[in-house]
């Protein structure tokens, strides 16, 4: 330990945090930050290649892969955000190659870095709808977890699966009158894992936010 020096350090303008580990690749260091910003920071210096602002912090890891887009071969960089926006960067230039938002409810967000497996992307939708729980006049719950499988050449959606299948439903009135639903929650927090040989996609969840439990 007594050997170990810093070789550089770079500070993440105007942010108070970095959720997500970075990602390295081809010499080049990619990581979020909680104001939006993504950069490509070279590796051996800590100097910025390129930034990049997306619509809402970024707390996921950058998942980097090669993909035919607008005419050549090039590698991309895909995350989301705290809005559900996914994005498609040149990982060379900082360029938006596509944006695409992937969320069915407003509280959906995106908190960990989506899988790529032979051209698809396989993205968790998590959701801060529970931190709203506790306000008496919060119409709570509706937000359901999902992965979402998506083509990573331009965006499109291949499947939206929801991890609770029938969705929220209005359940009574709490004592101030605001009405409440469920069942909802189960946000998809992890990375999804492919298994290529089963072609299954794996994924764990968060809690329930509202009764009745799910099958």
């Amino acid at each position: 330990m007594s050997k170990l020096k810093l070789l550089w350090a770079f500070g993440l303008p105007n942010s108070s945090s970095s959720y997500s580990q970075p990602t390295v690749v081809s010499g080049r260091v990619f990581v979020g930050a909680d104001t939006g910003y993504v950069y490509a920071l070279d590796a051996k210096s800590g100097c910025v290649h390129w930034s990049f602002r997306a619509k809402a912090g970024v707390r996921n890891a950058m998942t980097l892969a090669s993909v035919r887009a607008q005419g050549a071969t090039r590698t991309a960089v895909f995350f989301g955000d705290l809005q559900a926006n996914l994005y498609a960067l040149d990982a060379r230039t900082g360029r938006p190659l596509w944006t695409r938002h992937v969320g069915k409810h407003y509280s959906n967000r995106v908190t960990a870095a989506p899988a790529y497996h032979d051209g698809r992307l396989y993205v968790p939708l998590s959701s801060w709808e529970g931190i709203a729980a506790s306000a008496k006049d919060y119409p709570c719950c509706q937000s359901i977890g999902a992965v979402v499988a998506m083509d990573a050449v331009d965006g499109r959606v291949r499947w939206h699966t929801p991890v609770i299948a029938d969705g929220a439903k209005p359940l009574g009135r709490n004592p101030a009158g605001t009405m409440l639903y469920g069942p909802s929650g189960a946000p998809v927090w992890n990375t999804p894992t492919i298994d290529v040989a089963r072609r299954r996609v794996y994924f764990g969840t968060g809690d329930a936010t509202t009764f009745p439990a799910a099958p």
